[in-house]
């Protein structure tokens, strides 16, 4: 029974697919590079809880990654004790139903650690930085999971981000494999995106939160990954949602918003298209951008694109008992191939452009300051910028 329930588990994972804050000063092409790297700020996690999904998939949650004052001198140093130099990780097996985990092989479990980030000794968030941040909500893709995006949400986070990256269990890692579960839909998947925000909102009012004091409500975009980049895009209709940007994005249901949006895609796709990607963006009114990164693919998003090329991970163990088509084994590892670029190289240029958007729609330039050009940094990847202002 358990053999059946991974290989349909398996299956799923192949397509992975409150108060006022100051003015953001706008963006500009010398600083701009910068947003490729860590910012200033250290990163701490937290787990809110987002109530019941049912007795099948059991508790939705939603990981945070926000600045965190604690260890940073003259910023609310706590005693060593209730600090630990190790930062967040996590392991894939960790993703999977609880009652899986032990079926997973040490051998393809792997381990991601996220630099830039600190956890209590316990494993628990850390206090923010009591600075009223703007919110970034996060969608994961199809068959994908919370933590496996945590490179880019931790580094975008350090740039001075609440970050909010909540459990789409209806198409997520367990759903695949579970029938009779509810099958998605944009409306729930929408709806889950802003249960998430009242959550992270709550959270910043409450005393006894880590996240006290560390949210700006008046300043939230969205932001998600292949079908993910649908549930950001139909986020847009509610009054709060200021902006959206999608990594190999799904379009929009129905008329799409005339908020600012950007897209960004990579050539060597081979689920979301650039043919795809590029019918997307016209569909969208100015002010809107259009990153092209030549070459990587579908998954080159997410952190267990590394563990792929290094022959760990859920595909390869499906691979390894013929649990799938060599056809959607190639799908599942779109991107993550020994012979692609480094998904690590993809990291800061989505990074870079996705923190330029935020900060300068939230600086109130979105139709102001012009996209700028691929920073040197970038080589050996070739990027290419559209945009209509």
């Amino acid at each position: 029974m358990k053999r059946k329930f991974l290989g349909g588990l398996l299956f799923g994972a192949l397509t992975v697919s409150a108060c006022s804050a100051p003015m953001a000063a706008p963006p500009n092409t010398s600083s701009t590079p910068d947003y490729a790297k860590s910012g200033s700020n250290l990163v701490s996690v937290t787990t809110l809880d987002l109530g019941s999904a049912g007795n099948v998939l059991g508790e939705r949650l939603a990981t945070v990654f926000y600045p965190t004052s604690l260890g940073i001198p003259g910023k609310g140093d706590a005693p060593s004790a209730q600090i630990c130099t190790k930062g967040f990780s996590y392991s894939q097996s960790e993703t999977l139903p609880v009652s899986l985990r032990s079926v997973l092989p040490a051998a393809y479990d792997t381990h991601q650690s996220i630099p830039g980030t600190r956890v209590g000794c316990d494993g628990s968030g850390l206090g923010a930085v009591p600075h009223h941040f703007p919110v970034l909500l996060f969608s994961h893709g199809y068959g994908g999971e919370r933590l496996y995006y945590s490179n880019l949400l931790a580094g975008i986070a350090s740039w001075g981000f609440v970050v909010v990256s909540a459990d789409y269990l209806e198409r997520g890692l367990a759903s695949q494999a579970l029938k009779g579960t509810p099958p998605p839909t944009p409306s729930f998947d929408r709806s889950v995106m802003l249960s998430s925000l009242r959550a992270v909102v709550t959270a910043g009012a409450d005393a006894t939160s880590p996240l006290y004091r560390a949210v700006n409500p008046s300043k939230v975009a969205a932001a998600g990954h292949s079908m993910g980049g649908q549930t950001a895009f139909d986020a847009l209709r509610a009054p709060g949602i200021a902006t959206a940007i999608g990594w190999a994005p799904v379009g929009p249901v129905g008329t799409p918003s005339t908020k600012p949006t950007m897209i960004i895609g990579t050539t060597g796709d081979s689920a979301v298209t650039q043919a795809k990607v590029t019918a997307t963006y016209q569909r969208f009114s100015a002010p809107k951008s259009l990153i092209e990164v030549v070459g990587l693919g579908h998954n080159s998003y997410t952190d267990i694109c590394v563990g792929i090329r290094s022959g760990g991970g859920l595909i390869n163990f499906a691979v390894a008992n013929h649990f799938v088509s060599p056809r959607l084994a190639k799908l599942g590892i779109n991107g993550c191939e020994k012979a692609d670029a480094s998904p690590v190289k993809l990291w800061p240029v989505v990074q870079y452009y996705t923190v330029f958007q935020l900060k300068n729609v939230f600086a109130g330039k979105a139709s102001a300051t012009p996209v700028p050009e691929p920073a040197p940094g970038f080589s050996p990847l070739t990027v290419h910028v559209t945009q209509q202002q």
